[in-house]
């Protein structure tokens, strides 16, 4: 399984050691599915995840980022003409349909246009869902 994940989800997931998106962080280090980025989403990770330095231990940061820099699967972004409503998330659209990701998972998705089927837009419940399911068939 293919999937893009909004920096917001790796943020919560620094912020909230116990939540969900925290889940999918140890889900992802643990190789349950494969991360799609390109060079603008990774770029995002750095600068925005680097905003929170006083909130999140340096070490937990570079090491999800060292990670994600190691394991993901690196994609040139195919242009999706502008379908997203905020143009700061078009780079994880972008980056998705580039790696044909089956999931994009965000906080925003209201920021995403609605009825896509690949990829699909879910938040951490869905994803998380998705895994689980995943997990049982195999």
């Amino acid at each position: 399984m293919r999937a893009v994940i909004d920096t917001n989800i790796f943020l919560a997931g620094l912020l909230n050691g116990s939540g969900g998106a925290a889940r999918i962080i140890g889900r992802f280090r643990d190789g349950e599915f494969d991360l799609v980025i390109s060079r603008a989403v990774f770029r995002e990770y750095v600068d925005v995840i680097h905003v929170f330095d006083n909130a999140i231990s340096a070490h937990k940061t570079e090491e999800l980022l060292e990670l994600v820099f190691e394991r993901a699967v690196k994609v040139e972004p195919v242009a999706t003409g502008g379908l997203c409503k905020d143009r700061d998330d078009e780079k994880f659209l972008e980056a998705a349909r580039a790696g044909q990701a089956d999931y994009l998972v965000t906080k925003n998705k209201k920021h995403f246009p609605r009825g896509l089927t690949t990829p699909q837009i879910v938040g951490v419940g869905g994803f998380l869902k998705a895994l689980e399911q995943a997990e049982g068939m195999s």
